[in-house]
């Protein structure tokens, strides 16, 4: 990068840490490692400047020409905070209870049933609602629209996977697999027949696990929305807070030649 045309101050990554140090700074990754970097007694309320904000990378430069160097290394360390980008329509939630709650405290979404326009869509369900969720997966493949998904079934919360049209494992693709893999597929499809028609099992869903729930599916929508790599990418979260475990569960696209519908 040439830092000489960076006259926005930078920002430190989420969790990174400038420390003081007799010889110079200590400089704490997001992924916990460290980094020392020996400064010249001279140098250093530059550098300080520099690392807090204070002074553009332009005008550091001006001043001290080997700081470039430091801004490389700053950058190949993953110290630095990326670029916003700007979304290109509304996350738009779905559905009720209280994940949605949740989830309304963590992401900046309307709360509608009108997908139109959206940038993202986020469906969340106390209880599987296996037959919406179908047509919500058409809408969304028509539309070209990605969307997210979160629910509980027994004792756990699920999450996921993210469904990007023409890119990823959609929600029939879900389905399907969850279907191949269970020793029971006729009893999960008449489970998830009986929620269709209003049955619901006894207690409501367990509110820790949807708090869990909702933070990873939160840093999906971010990441997506900011073109990193989405660290749920094809893969549905399982939370049990009872038991303290989460569980990732790998989601590939069904190839179309073997595509069937149950």
């Amino acid at each position: 990068m040439d830092w000489s045309l960076a006259d926005r101050p930078l920002r430190l990554a989420p969790g990174a840490a400038v420390v003081p140090t007799a010889d110079g700074f200590l400089l704490v990754t997001p992924t916990e490692d460290f980094i020392t970097i020996d400064v010249e007694p001279g140098r250093r309320d530059l550098v300080a400047s520099l690392l807090a904000g204070d002074l553009t990378p332009q005008a550091a430069l001006a001043r001290a020409a080997d700081a470039a160097g430091l801004l490389d290394a700053l950058a190949d360390e993953g110290l630095l905070a990326g670029e916003e980008e700007a979304v290109a329509g509304p996350v738009v939630l779905l559905g009720d209870g209280v994940l949605v709650e949740h989830l309304g405290h963590l992401l900046d979404a309307e709360h509608t049933d009108d997908i139109g326009g959206a940038a993202l869509v986020v469906a969340c369900a106390d209880w599987l609602p296996d037959a919406r969720w179908r047509r919500l997966d058409a809408d969304c493949a028509a539309a070209g629209v990605a969307w997210h998904r979160g629910y509980a079934e027994g004792g756990r919360w699920y999450a996921g996977p993210l469904s990007v049209p023409g890119a990823g494992p959609s929600y029939a693709d879900l389905r399907l697999r969850r279907l191949a893999a269970s020793p029971f597929p006729d009893q999960l499809l008449a489970y998830w027949a009986w929620l269709d028609s209003g049955g619901r099992p006894a207690g409501s869903p367990e509110a820790t696990g949807a708090a869990v729930v909702a933070g990873l599916i939160a840093a999906d929508v971010r990441a997506y929305l900011a073109g990193r790599p989405v660290p749920g990418e094809r893969t549905q979260y399982g939370v049990d807070v009872t038991d303290g475990v989460l569980r990732r569960h790998p989601v590939l696209p069904v190839p179309p030649d073997v595509m069937v519908h149950a």
